[in-house]
């Protein structure tokens, strides 16, 4: 996973208010969904996009960084990182409203109000038998193919919500807020830890969940927000039984991680 290539990062930027920034990954500056990002849903903020095209080495966690990289030149207060395919509830000027509001020195990481996908209440624990009676019923042979995976590669430890229907498949966990598609960091906090905030190792899977859990271990100081943004979920990448096949690699490291924690639980994913 480390000797993998990052992928394509061409960067674009729409001119705005640099007190905050927003960073986009997308496949295509010119796409519908970057398209709705700079004309309605953070209109009036500067966006950096970073474009990656149809890429077959891109890298989420690569791109996010390189954007992160590119906003800190500007010294802004606050830096978004979202996915494109967002949903538009609030408006711009709300969010920038809100975080110009608060001081930067004070906080680390910012949540928004949880939509299905982002700052949500999540756990990272073991399955029980339910679970895996579930993934047999739910799909005989993706299920079948998982849980082979899952014993070959030592996976012990997946996410769940901590509450509903699907945290009764799970036994109790390490509490934590997910970022997922959505996150609010504080310049001073990106530069503090080094900058690249993304651990570059994963490929597009639980990268946003390893930096989730780390901002919880590392006791970073968050904030919740009255804003809300919406997602559609997978519009980029896809959801279904291919991705949550090719998710394993990043399920694997996450375990390792997570088994070795006092060690390497760390920014940079050393090993």
């Amino acid at each position: 996973m480390n000797e993998r290539p990052k992928g394509v990062s061409n960067i674009h930027e729409v001119d705005g208010n640099k007190d905050v920034i927003v960073i986009v990954p997308t496949i295509d500056f010119n796409g519908k969904f970057a398209r709705e990002c700079r004309e309605n849903i953070f209109k009036g903020l500067h966006i950096v996009f970073v474009e990656s095209g149809k890429d077959y080495y891109f890298n989420f966690a690569h791109n996010c960084n390189v954007g992160i990289k590119k906003s800190l030149e500007y010294d802004p207060k606050w830096i978004i990182v979202s996915n494109d395919d967002m949903v538009k509830i609030d408006t711009a000027k709300l969010l920038q409203e809100q975080l110009l509001a608060l001081n930067e020195k004070k906080y680390d990481v910012i949540f928004t109000q949880p939509s299905k996908y982002h700052s949500s209440s999540e756990k990272i624990s073991r399955p029980n038998i339910l679970f895996f009676v579930y993934s047999l019923i739910m799909n005989k042979n993706c299920g079948r193919t998982a849980l082979k995976m899952y014993k070959k590669f030592l996976i012990r430890y997946l996410i769940s919500p901590i509450s509903g229907k699907f945290s009764k498949l799970f036994k109790n966990g390490y509490q934590y807020l997910e970022i997922q598609d959505f996150g609010i960091f504080s310049s001073l906090w990106i530069s503090k830890v080094g900058g690249s905030i993304y651990d570059e190792t994963f490929i597009n899977a639980a990268e946003d969940t390893d930096l989730s859990i780390r901002i919880k271990i590392e006791n970073a100081r968050t904030m919740i927000i009255d804003y809300k943004i919406g997602d559609l979920i997978g519009s980029t990448l896809d959801t279904g039984n291919l991705r949550a096949v090719r998710s394993i690699a990043g399920l694997t490291y996450l375990n390792w991680k997570w088994d070795n924690k006092k060690n390497v639980f760390n920014v940079n994913g050393s090993t």
